[in-house]
């Protein structure tokens, strides 16, 4: 394969901002996080390694599940969870009466899997938002404010912390984002998303976040506003009752894509990402597999140019496979509307010092 141009982060993002409007002026360019933005802050909390192994200490993974682990020399949930909901239906077209006993034990196993991702991602994830230094959260702000559309596939709350932080300067003034949700107009501990007026929301949680529940008739944010209780408090108590945050743990992009299905803010979510023009930046996103229903956005929407992180050795396996993703992500946007194609670049995630 030939090398691959690696470009910095600051090269890539006036690359981005070359892009004009109709009128000639300079946009901005829209944001897409993935998983490597939670592991920049701590690798040792937020990597796979990290939440298999809170897992198993917290015995939350069934005995099929810590035999795939090993066997399958994966730390990735959503790969075991994966095999043993094909192995579950593999059994069920061979004879799901004989070995229904064995289809239950996977179904069971794969529904405690999900959960148990949620109970370690609130156990490992920093108790409190002062946690975090006040000048690692300006470095994440001044990085975010390049953008106009902020979507995310993690479920934690860093992003959401980070666009709270107020640091009221003429250099950074306060930001307007909107994540749709509004007060009920009721004496209620939480916000609910305006599912009939999203129209002015500029970020979404393209998987779910810890801090989104729903309610009998609406989805529901958690805050500290209304409570005085940290967030992460608030999660842990649900989760204690054994309510269980939004958010897409299923192995593969088509699960993924059924049950986002199953929820008008998922789903509303990865149409905005469909819908989005211009420019676009890719931050911890390794464009694999199972978030095929996120490229299939992609490709659909009208962005014109993309930019996507590498961290490390470009010639790394892992960064290969990223490129390689692209480069078809690429070939089939081409394929699908050779008018109006689509520009890569790639830029180094060690380039931009965020936590």
């Amino acid at each position: 394969m030939k090398d691959t141009e690696i470009l910095s982060f600051q090269e890539a993002q006036a690359w981005l901002e070359e892009l004009t409007n109709k009128n000639g002026d300079s946009v901005r360019p829209h944001l897409i996080l993935g998983n490597g933005f939670s592991i920049a802050y701590n690798h040792d909390r937020f990597s796979y390694t990290a939440l298999r192994q809170e897992a198993e200490t917290q015995q939350l993974i069934g005995k099929i599940a810590l035999g795939l682990f090993a066997a399958l020399g994966t730390q990735d949930f959503e790969q075991v969870i994966k095999t043993m909901t094909d192995a579950a239906l593999g059994l069920s077209v061979f004879d799901a009466k004989k070995y229904s006993v064995e289809i239950a034990a996977l179904t069971a196993e794969v529904a405690l899997l999900k959960d148990a991702l949620a109970r370690v991602l609130a156990a490992l994830h920093p108790e409190r938002p002062g946690d975090i230094e006040d000048a690692a959260y300006l470095r994440v702000r001044q990085f975010l404010d390049g953008f106009h559309r902020i979507f995310t596939a993690s479920y934690d709350l860093l992003l959401y912390w980070a666009l709270m932080q107020d640091f009221s300067t003429e250099d950074l003034p306060p930001r307007r984002s909107d994540d749709g949700f509004r007060d009920p107009g009721e004496d209620a501990d939480y916000v609910v998303w305006d599912y009939l007026k999203p129209y002015g929301q500029t970020v979404y949680y393209l998987h779910g976040a810890l801090h989104l529940f729903r309610g009998e008739a609406e989805l529901q944010k958690l805050t500290w506003i209304r409570t005085g209780d940290p967030l992460i408090d608030q999660i842990r108590a649900q989760l204690a009752a054994n309510r269980f945050p939004l958010h897409v743990a299923e192995g593969t992009s088509h699960e993924k894509l059924t049950r986002i299905q199953t929820s008008d803010y998922l789903s509303k979510a990865l149409r905005a990402l469909a819908a989005v023009s211009g420019g676009m930046m890719a931050y911890g996103m390794s464009f694999s597999p199972n978030d095929e229903h996120l490229m299939r956005a992609i490709v659909q929407s009208k962005t014109q140019r993309l930019a996507v992180s590498v961290y490390g050795d470009p010639n790394d396996p892992a960064n290969q496979a990223t490129i390689r993703a692209v480069d078809r992500l690429q070939s089939r946007r081409y394929s699908q509307n050779p008018r109006s194609p689509l520009e890569v670049v790639f830029f180094d995630a060690a380039t931009i010092l965020l936590w």
